[in-house]
């Protein structure tokens, strides 16, 4: 071979390296959304009622009471009824009873002379009237303790039944909060009239604690006052709300009390048990 012989041709430069994937950096490409792949985790879903207690709202206990009302009409209507009756007859005959140990001052000219008789008196009158409003409150309380536990039958599964609203247990106890309660209020109604109410909104949730935890009444009272303490914006929202549904029924006709009414009771039933955090039957 001669030395002189011209050097091989250039071999062909090696093909360029393909671009990086992904980011750029290395990584694996990012998911293209493809059919095969999870979704993202959906957001979370909305708070309603804050820290109150899981899930409760003013929307959702009145809605609560609307729905429960409607399922059970007939019972709720034929409670109604009945009780209004009871209590009426109770305000009648208390009312006769009242008028026949009382009487009028009267004057007669007996023999040329004037006798005067004073009658029962003020304060007499007084006293008889304070005994038939504590025996009527009484009564109302009894009819309230027996919807109270009909209600809570609701939230539990039950139906709003009659039977449930004329038992007679934890009579006792209803009675003597009852009493209590009335001599809370008539004192704080005399001193400026506005403790009264902070009595009445405070145990409002006396009857609950004694029909569905069994509480005597002092502790009921007491469970009442910490519940309201503790749920206090969502309590006052609901006690304004529910006193003016409820009067809108008796401006209409009166008639619409035996629909405001019971929505309101079962309402109550709803944040009594919601704002406890106790399950509620839908």
């Amino acid at each position: 071979m001669s030395t002189n012989e011209p050097p091989p041709p250039d071999q062909a430069p090696p093909p360029p390296l393909p671009p990086p994937s992904g980011d750029g950096y290395g990584g694996p490409p990012p998911p293209t959304g493809g059919y095969g792949e999870n979704p993202p985790p959906p957001p979370p879903a909305p708070s309603y009622g804050g820290g109150d207690g899981s899930g409760y709202s003013l929307g959702n206990a009145l809605s609560y009471g609307w729905a429960k009302f409607q399922a059970n009409t007939a019972q709720i209507i034929l409670s109604a009824v009945v009780l209004v009756v009871a209590l009426v007859v109770v305000a009648v005959l208390g009312t006769f009873v009242m008028n026949a140990l009382t009487t009028d001052a009267s004057c007669s000219v007996q023999n040329g002379s004037l006798t005067c008789d004073d009658g029962t008196g003020f304060f007499g009158r007084l006293i008889l009237q304070s005994l038939l409003s504590a025996v009527l409150l009484v009564v109302a309380w009894i009819i309230g303790a027996g919807l109270v536990r009909a209600s809570l039958n609701v939230t539990a599964g039950r139906p709003f039944l009659f039977a449930d609203v004329i038992k007679t247990d934890n009579l006792g106890s209803v009675v003597v909060a009852s009493v209590i309660i009335a001599v809370a209020t008539f004192v704080g109604t005399i001193l400026c009239y506005l403790p009264g109410l902070v009595v009445g909104f405070a145990t409002s949730y006396t009857l609950f604690f004694i029909i569905d935890k069994n509480m005597a009444p002092v502790d009921a009272i007491k469970a009442s006052v910490l519940f309201v303490k503790d749920n206090l914006a969502a309590t006052i929202v609901w006690y304004i709300v529910g006193g003016l549904v409820a009067a809108v029924g008796f401006v209409i006709c009166v008639v619409g009390a035996l629909v405001s009414v019971p929505v309101v009771l079962l309402g109550t039933a709803y944040t009594y048990k919601t704002l406890n955090r106790e399950p509620v039957a839908p």
